[in-house]
């Protein structure tokens, strides 16, 4: 071999090396946007680090200001995942143009009632559990107010629970913006805004996002509206706290799972779209962190004592409709303009 071609050899290989030490520290990391319970953000980001030897970081917010930082990072993307959160503004990301391509081999195992929805959207989106909506009571409250607890929505217009009950806010909440839309289709558009509007007085506060059950555990309100699996958390916890499922129907929102356009990890964000649509890291929340959403993967177990999504009576949600991002804006806003600036606006 002449001393040309070992030196061309030579330069090859440390060439190749150092592509190799590069592509070795991207995929080393991934940044996780987490629209979800934090300890439940926290341990599904460390049963990936653990099982794929990524260091995995998230960042906490609810879905509606994850929504907000990914359009004003979109030149310059911070992270690279997205990880729960209701599915609308995840929906609404990837129409305006937000998220990176990939349809997760995993996705056969989603519930098939999703699947037409998947088929639509699911080369951006990926659906990871559902959580039903109902109203939370706090039973020490209402014993000590003397009022029994509601069974439906339409309970809540009494004047009895006037002062007792938290909204989550829509333009922060993918919760609020979640009943909203069950509210609509429960009832229709029109009768849907009357009732918000109705309920307005009944509220001491807006909450920033719909995980907030610690107000209703230390009985700061008798009454929430948000999603039921964090009231056997409370429970569990010592507080006086039991989930309603209202008698007009299980809504319900579905958790959703992106990756960010523009990604830095991308391999590493995929390799974390297929972990979280796994049986399991769709167990984790119950069986490590006291978080009980349901998992929406067929062969994952729900909690002990909790019926499979599948089993539950789920109003028909068409998000398609309520995904989009032109949707969201306009009930949001006529939400702020109808019911927020009209109505009796509680404190925040």
């Amino acid at each position: 071999m002449s001393i040309k071609t070992t030196l061309k050899l030579t330069a090859l290989s440390a060439l190749t090396a150092l592509a190799y030490t590069s592509h070795a520290q991207a995929e080393g990391k991934l940044t996780v946007y987490c629209s979800v319970q934090n300890v439940v953000c926290e341990k599904v980001t460390q049963a990936f680090s653990k099982k794929y030897n990524v260091d995995a970081q998230f960042v906490r917010n609810s879905t509606g200001v994850v929504l907000g930082k990914i359009k004003a990072e979109k030149e310059n993307p911070q992270a690279d995942f997205w990880f729960g959160g209701t599915i609308e503004p995840h929906l609404q990301a990837a129409e305006l143009g937000l998220l990176e391509s990939y349809r997760s081999p995993l996705q056969k195992d989603i519930m098939p009632q999703f699947k037409s929805l998947m088929d639509q959207r699911g080369n951006f989106t990926s659906i990871i559990y559902l959580m039903e909506l109902g109203i939370g009571v706090n039973t020490k409250k209402l014993k000590e107010l003397n009022i029994p607890a509601p069974k439906c929505y339409a309970d809540l217009l009494k004047p009895e629970y006037q002062g007792q009950i938290q909204y989550p806010d829509p333009r922060v909440s993918g919760t609020g913006y979640s009943l909203i839309s069950t509210f609509s289709i429960l009832w229709g558009e029109e009768k849907a805004f009357d009732y918000l509007k109705k309920l307005e007085p009944n509220l001491m506060q807006h909450t920033k996002t719909g995980l907030a059950s610690n107000y209703l555990a230390n009985g700061t309100v008798a009454i929430d509206l948000g999603f039921m699996l964090v009231y056997p958390r409370e429970k569990k916890n010592g507080a006086p706290v039991e989930g309603i499922l209202p008698c007009e129907g299980v809504g319900y929102s579905l958790g959703g799972a992106s990756i960010i356009k523009g990604s830095r990890n991308l391999d590493n964000a995929k390799l974390f779209m297929d972990f979280v649509l796994s049986k399991e890291a769709q167990e984790i929340p119950w069986r490590e962190s006291d978080s009980y959403q349901l998992p929406t993967n067929i062969h994952a177990e729900p909690a002990p004592g909790f019926l499979p999504a599948s089993k539950l009576k789920l109003v028909d949600i068409d998000f398609m409709k309520f995904g989009t991002d032109q949707e969201g804006k306009r009930l949001t806003q006529r939400w702020v303009s109808e019911v927020l600036l009209e109505g009796k606006s509680p404190k925040e």
